[in-house]
């Protein structure tokens, strides 16, 4: 095995040297780095990085117990856990006890012996003792079974998902059930027990056939019920990986046998056939859990927390219509969305019988459907920008409260930032939230942490390498990777630029305008870009034509596939389009980072769903708009690439670990400020065509044909005059 003196040996250099280069410390450089680095990959040297931990004395390294991580619940646990901490610079080490006393004590041992700065366990330790204590480790955390002596805990409402599940057996009326469990002796199993068998027990005829088990012995415990005497009409569990394994069974030895299973299950994002579900976040639970054992110094008293049971996310929990229509017609924008629209409404179809038919246009033929009316006897649907709202709402869209006066209860669920922007105009609600997006700046990743680049750059400008807070430094660094392309780097531009029709070059000008200030226009509701402000903008975005790719990209879809084929080192793109960096093709999987825009005031862009003012069918309409935007459908979209408005979404671990920058669009919302226009609460204003006349001036810059004084001398006489 290579050593660091076989690496300086290569190099030419000093062992001390290959350290620092390797530990990315000390003043080296950037050809040197290149040497040693090129030298450790001859060799196949790698760092070991527990040896480094233990070497240096640092104690970010949260130990981990767990039964198994094979059951679903675990896994998505840990996961989260594993992902959350990560992200605040922590590491994890994972222990399995298999639900064996001694050897969780062995754990405790070896999680001493790597210095753990805390832990998170589940436990099958029964005694009164803390070990744990007494072992010296005082930052621990357990979850879903709670200990006897006071610690801190994060749980469930075991209680009433025991008495939910009840609830959805007993309606079916089912004579026999067997109900399969773990140990009596774990807090969670006794407090689902008691829960269920309260309320089965009430019911007459009920009877209740308990199996003890656990995962290694569940397919022998299910085997020997269905040959003996019992008939078994349906099986509750308090175990998804037990679900599986009995589903298992029934296919292989009876033949598939119909059998009814319902399940606790972590949430899960799609909708599967196999089993009745009642769902508890497990992928929040760990998310918090690593947040507690980070923040908690070992200072804070123990505390329990039990956490809100998501329950029966019920993919087809729709409003019937007494006389459902047979068809309803959705205008919607050419995006991944509208792709992803279409293969849930089958679930829809499903259930109510009404088809759901989705015509695609792209965004100008969209409006100018809208400006002549040609649309509103067609559609019932319409997938309206967030900008075009206030504009449109009167004149082709119904106020939703004509339609269901208590439509303001369905919105709880969204994000709350997004209620006011995608909802309201003149004071009526129009529409519910259904794409919503925020401007977000993505890198990579690999290239801003490489420590040879890293080197080079400060070497230039004499600055640290890191993303950019201002369109200065964008700049800069774009012109750092479009010029040093040669040096082993796969890139060959610093950026791209989306500049396809008026609307969309008009965003960059902004998001370069707003990186300086709040507001488009003054204190008496005049919009003015040509100032100081809207030069140093339209300069700023000239000047990084230089170092983005020759052709303008038409859309942002397109802008997002350029990045993903490792061309560029940055973009501006809207979250809503993001999920194309992820496409089959991507050359840059692992290697992606995301953060605020310079300026951190961000556009906010995307759509809403509303019905047309003149649709046959409006309540029809309006219970598909409401069934799609709801969770967990609105979840299931996220999960396929696009974006979701509900506020639970974002703690699913599934989605957020998937396309990671959605938790940060989230958050977008709340400071990407209003103050886009003069006020349209109680004037209609037309966005859209202001957008035209901001990007015709960006566009004329771009080609060379007026100078940025012209072009906003020339935008500010229009809008003065037209708007």
């Amino acid at each position: 095995m290579a050593t660091i003196l076989d690496v300086a040996k290569l190099a030419g250099v000093s062992q001390g040297t290959v350290s620092n280069v390797l530990n990315g410390k000390g003043n080296v450089s950037s050809e040197k780095i290149r040497i040693v680095e090129a030298a450790a990959k001859q060799l196949g040297y790698t760092i070991n990085e527990q040896a480094r931990i233990l070497r240096t004395g640092t104690r970010n390294i949260i130990g981990v117990i767990l039964p198994t991580i094979e059951a679903k619940q675990y896994g998505e646990f840990y996961n989260s856990l594993k992902y959350y901490a990560e992200n605040k610079g922590y590491s994890t080490e994972l222990f399995i006890s298999g639900n064996n006393p001694q050897v969780e004590l062995d754990m405790i041992q070896k999680a001493k012996s790597v210095r753990v700065c805390g832990m998170v366990v589940v436990t099958c330790l029964d005694g009164k003792d803390n070990v744990y204590k007494n072992a010296g480790l005082k930052n621990v955390c357990f979850f879903e079974k709670r200990p006897v002596f006071p610690a801190n805990y994060y749980g469930f409402n075991y209680i009433l998902a025991g008495r939910k599940l009840a609830e959805m057996v007993v309606k079916k009326k089912y004579g026999n059930i067997a109900l399969v469990t773990e140990s009596e002796k774990y807090s969670n199993e006794q407090e689902f027990i008691r829960g269920f068998s309260e309320l089965a027990n009430e019911q007459s005829g009920f009877s209740i056939i308990k199996i003890k088990t656990d995962m290694v012995r569940v397919s022998h415990s299910i085997l020997n019920l269905f040959v003996s005497d019992e008939e078994i009409d349906a099986i509750v569990t308090t175990n998804i990986g037990f679900a599986e394994k009995i589903r298992q069974i029934t296919k292989t030895f009876l033949g598939g046998k119909k059998i009814d299973i319902y399940t606790l299950s972590p949430v899960v994002s799609l909708p599967e056939r196999d089993f009745k579900k009642y769902e508890l976040n497990y992928s929040l639970l760990g998310k918090e859990t690593a947040a507690a054992v980070i923040e908690n110094k070992g200072e804070q008293e123990p505390r329990a927390f039990v956490f809100e049971n998501d329950g029966e996310r019920n993919w087809k929990n729709i409003q019937l219509m007494k006389t459902p229509a047979s068809c309803l017609k959705v205008l919607a924008l050419d995006s991944p969305e509208s792709a992803i629209m279409q293969g849930m409404a089958q679930f829809y179809t499903e259930k109510t019988g009404t088809k759901v038919k989705i015509a695609v246009y792209s965004y100008d033929e969209i409006y100018e459907q809208f400006v002549n009316s040609e649309v509103s006897d067609i559609y019932d649907v319409f997938r309206i920008e967030v900008r075009w709202i206030s504009w449109f709402a009167e004149k082709i869209l119904c106020p939703l409260d004509q339609i269901d006066p208590d439509i303001k209860n369905s919105i709880n669920q969204y994000l709350p930032d997004l209620i006011d922007k995608y909802c309201y105009a003149g004071g009526k609600m129009y529409a519910l939230p259904f794409s919503p997006s925020a401007q977000l700046l993505f890198y990579r990743k690999d290239l801003f942490e490489n420590v040879a680049i890293k080197r080079l750059y400060q070497e230039k400008y004499k600055q640290e390498l890191k993303v950019p807070d201002t369109f200065e430094e964008y700049n800069r660094i774009a012109a750092f990777f479009t010029e040093n392309h040669e040096l082993g780097m796969d890139v060959r531009y610093g950026t791209n630029l989306t500049l396809g029709n008026t609307g969309v070059a008009a965003t960059e000008f902004l998001a370069r305008y707003y990186s300086h200030t709040d507001k488009l226009y003054d204190e008496n509701g005049k919009i003015i870009i040509d100032n100081e402000i809207g030069k140093k903008a339209m300069h700023e975005l000239l000047q990084v034509q230089k170092y983005a790719p020759g052709k303008s990209i038409r859309w942002w879809t397109s802008a997002a596939k350029e990045f993903a084929n490792g061309n560029v080192s940055m973009m501006i793109n809207f979250s809503n389009y993001a999920s194309e960096i992820l496409g089959y093709n991507s050359k840059i999987i692992g290697n992606v980072g995301f953060g605020m825009v310079p300026g951190k005031n961000p556009l906010y862009g995307g759509g809403s769903l509303a019905v047309s003012k003149n649709s046959k069918h409006p309540e029809d309409a309006l219970a598909f708009i409401k069934w799609i935007t709801t969770e967990p459908v609105a979840s299931g979209m996220a999960a396929l690439g696009s974006v979701s408005p509900c506020v639970k979404t974002y703690n699913n671990y599934d989605i957020i670990s998937t396309f990671p920058w959605l938790d940060l669009s989230a958050k977008c919302f709340s400071v990407s400020r209003t103050e886009r226009v003069p006020d349209t609460y109680n004037k209609p204003f037309d966005e859209k065509k202001l957008l035209n006349i901001i990007g015709s001036a960006v566009k004329n810059v771009m080609l060379g044909l007026l100078s940025p004084d012209e072009a906003l001398q020339r935008a500010q006489n229009i809008i003065t005059k037209e708007l």
